[in-house]
């Protein structure tokens, strides 16, 4: 959750110019950057939520940091580096909807216990028990502000456009007749 502020940084570090401020500026962009390096992971590679909930990724968390890491990458890293950084980030999106996925409803579940050792997770998926309104719109807008960051040659994108067009398709079909959705998705009433 720390990282999601420092999105403001990039706009104030362009409008900065040159100089004081913004090399100030930009020690702040690599800071949060920096936190990527040392941020725990699932065996597959997608970061915790935060250190203190080990082993756990949520759909918030997607959030939170894939937007920053994507922005940063285009806009400061080249070559090699930014390659798989990009890959690094559609990984998160793998690992996160490979794992959180309900076939049953079409929605996606709050968050996953890779260690599956958490009261809330299900002992055999990991999954909790719920796809939480929340939860739901932190992904899609995971999901649009990180693409918009992603080159345009690079598989990812389309990966996480296809993403979105399915995903907005189920949201529809959960949908409230008041037009609203209801907190737990998943459990209308």
């Amino acid at each position: 959750d720390s990282i999601n502020p420092g999105k403001f940084a990039f706009d104030m570090y362009e409008l900065a110019g040159k100089g004081k401020e913004a090399a100030r500026l930009r020690k702040v962009l690599d800071t949060q950057f920096a936190q990527f390096a040392i941020q725990p992971r699932v065996a597959e590679g997608g970061f915790w939520h935060k250190k203190v909930y080990t082993h756990q990724m949520w759909l918030d968390g997607l959030y939170m940091g894939c937007p920053f890491y994507a922005r940063y990458a285009s806009r400061f890293l080249a070559g090699d580096a930014r390659r798989a950084a990009v890959d690094d980030i559609a990984n998160q999106f793998a690992v996160v909807t490979r794992h959180t996925y309900d076939a049953q409803t079409g929605l996606y579940r709050h968050g996953w216990d890779e260690s599956k050792a958490m009261i809330w997770a299900d002992k055999e998926t990991g999954q909790s028990a719920h796809a939480w309104g929340r939860a739901l719109g932190w992904f899609a807008a995971a999901i649009v502000d990180t693409e918009a960051y992603f080159p345009l040659d690079h598989p990812g994108r389309e990966q996480l456009r296809a993403l979105m067009r399915a995903y907005a398709a189920t949201l529809v079909r959960w949908q409230d007749a008041s037009g609203a959705w209801w907190q737990v998705a998943d459990q209308p009433g």
